[in-house]
């Protein structure tokens, strides 16, 4: 498996996209939308039913501490500069894919939510997986272009940071809810972890050293469980039928436009230039690893089913594919 991600991700960056793209990609066709589906004794010689509860331990250790880590990351000091314009750039960003989810969540729910859950309660689980941005991802692709330190990567970085800590607190909110459902033991050590880590100064010796540390062995060693348990769990078969990919392919349209939408809109009536606002938008569409602990959260509570799980998977993985292409496409061309 850590092999399978790291090569995934070498070729996935050959190719110009984040990592993190390979990594999901090689746990999705390890589990049962590939490997058993075409060769059901791989799967379970890979994944015996023996090894999956040791493995979805190692995988929320291993989400607990990628968390921590993405606390002690965050920059603070982002939020200080630009903060009016770049504040309501970032909630706008939020906000329109967020009601978009819920208004699609709540035309779907008779069709595709779990027995049991209200439409109320779908609605908002929907509206905040739709809202993600992940911050990790997008400092990788910034920091692989050379970006951090640019007036738009700081712009990006610094609306990523607030659309982090809500999106989290929007969630931790869905989370109180569900904990009054039969099946709605959600860990909260997500939250707990993010916020740990964001207390702590991000310049301090203690951060520097604990990320120094832990970031190989979360990235090489636990994350990778993270990502089989997430390839089990999707199973592209289970969207088959032509409604249940309309619903699929609405998804990716409604996230990509309310994220990008969103923020452009947002950013022009702030009064940065069209172009600039457009580039944000862009790179504000990213989700990645964020979008999928968001919807692992979502699954073990009961608040969507294994089908509404792959759909939001499959717009994962789309719209953080689709940041590199849409920001080149809106840079110029050096001559």
């Amino acid at each position: 498996m850590v092999v399978s991600g790291r090569l995934f991700g070498r070729l996935v960056r050959a190719l110009g996209q984040p990592p993190v793209i390979g990594e999901v990609l090689s746990g999705i066709l390890l589990g049962p939308s590939l490997v058993g589906l075409v060769f059901p004794a791989g799967e379970a010689f890979l994944f015996p039913p023996a090894v999956r509860p040791p493995l979805a331990v190692v995988a929320q250790a291993g989400v607990v501490l990628y968390m921590f880590i993405v606390g002690l990351e965050f920059d603070r000091s982002l939020l200080k500069r630009r903060a009016s314009s770049l504040i309501v750039t970032s909630q706008a960003s939020i906000a329109v894919p967020f009601l978009f989810g819920c208004a699609l969540a709540w035309w779907i729910h008779d069709a595709f939510a779990p027995d049991g859950v209200s439409r109320l309660l779908f609605a908002l689980f929907m509206g905040v997986a739709m809202s993600i941005t992940a911050f990790p991802v997008l400092a990788r692709i910034l920091t692989d272009r050379g970006m951090t330190r640019s007036e738009l990567g700081v712009a990006a970085l610094t609306c990523a940071a607030i659309n982090d800590v809500m999106a989290w607190c929007l969630l931790a909110l869905v989370v109180g809810a569900a904990r009054a459902m039969p099946n709605g033991a959600v860990p909260g050590e997500l939250v707990i972890a993010f916020a740990l880590g964001v207390v702590i100064p991000h310049q301090s010796r203690f951060a520097q050293a604990v990320v120094q540390w832990l970031n190989g062995i979360v990235t090489i060693l636990l994350l990778p469980a993270f990502f089989a348990l997430t390839g089990l769990r999707t199973q592209i078969a289970l969207v088959s039928t032509a409604e249940e990919w309309m619903v699929c392919v609405l998804i990716v349209l409604l996230a990509t436009a309310g994220k990008f939408g969103g923020a452009a809109l947002a950013g022009r009536l702030m009064g940065m230039p069209w172009r600039f606002a457009a580039q944000l938008g862009a790179l504000m569409n990213t989700r990645g690893l964020m979008e999928l602990v968001v919807l692992n959260v979502g699954l073990d509570a009961g608040l969507i089913t294994p089908t509404v799980f792959t759909m939001m998977v499959i717009m994962a993985l789309v719209t953080t594919a689709l940041t590199a292409p849409m920001l080149d496409a809106l840079t110029p061309r050096r001559t």
